[in-house]
């Protein structure tokens, strides 16, 4: 695989991505650091951790982002790997400024793996951007490129924290867990069904994905967006669908169904229901 450069990959001289990231709440970054610690308290071979969930706006996006700040965080060489082709918020969420390619064009033998890694301000901190949209992300993450690649970025970086799609909407999510060493699956508490975590779980181990724990996101955070518990629960609620853009996605009408349901919930918490 000559865009691999025959596993002579070293820690490149990297262009910086500009971002701006809002701070956390002191209880949210206890609970993320904590989620850190559990990680590595699963094992000295777990450095490779794929974070996903059930449905989509669950909250996996910002969850494994935090959680590669705060391995970098300890001086932890860390490289954040977004691989939500479909459908990736990372970007417009942090207002991240880059040009160049990215992991698309890297599994298509477009671009080097040197070329597709961004500094960051932290200088524990790398990042891998998804690039362009592929028709085909399935077939990408079947392909050798992405176990190269992960097997390269797992001998120069400390940590490689992996960002998937949802498990229960495409097969994405699942292979891409497959090569990592542990997977956390997120579930947001109130709004994610218990038939759709237990499904994701389900659809992990027969995959023989080493599963690490689940994230109950949101916890008791009714004003505010943050809040995050660990451990081995299921939230309950309403959630399933994939949201693509640029016509590749799933689940038609998830935004609409999830909120009306929200407001259906707020209506009952103010006795507004009928």
């Amino acid at each position: 695989m000559e865009n691999i450069k025959n596993n002579e990959f070293r820690y490149p001289e990297k262009r910086v991505a500009k971002m701006t990231i809002p701070a956390l709440p002191f209880q949210v970054n206890e609970s993320i650091n904590s989620l850190r610690g559990n990680i590595q308290l699963s094992g000295y071979d777990i450095k490779v951790v794929a974070v996903t969930s059930s449905a989509m706006n669950e909250g996996k996006s910002s969850l494994s982002f935090r959680l590669a700040k705060s391995f970098a965080a300890l001086g932890k060489r860390t490289v954040f790997v977004d691989c939500d082709i479909r459908n990736s918020q990372l970007m417009r969420r942090y207002n991240i400024m880059k040009d160049g390619e990215g992991l698309s064009e890297f599994l298509c033998g477009k671009a080097y793996l040197q070329d597709i890694i961004y500094g960051t301000e932290d200088p524990y901190l790398d990042m891998i951007f998804t690039g362009g949209i592929s028709p085909n992300p399935s077939e990408l993450f079947s392909g050798e490129l992405f176990s190269l690649m992960l097997k390269n970025l797992k001998e120069v970086y400390d940590y490689v924290v992996v960002d998937t799609p949802p498990v229960n909407a495409v097969i994405d999510g699942v292979l891409i867990a497959n090569q990592c060493d542990g997977t956390v699956l997120v579930v947001e508490c109130g709004y994610t069904e218990r038939n759709s975590a237990l499904h994701a779980k389900q659809q992990l181990e027969f995959a023989g994905v080493k599963i690490l724990g689940v994230v109950i996101n949101k916890v008791g955070a009714r004003g505010s967006r943050y809040g995050y518990g660990y451990g081995y629960g299921y939230g309950y609620g309403y959630g399933y669908g994939y949201g693509g853009k640029n016509g590749y996605g799933y689940g038609y009408g998830y935004g609409e169904r999830r909120k009306d349901e929200k407001k259906k919930n707020a209506d009952k918490r103010a006795g507004n229901d009928k």
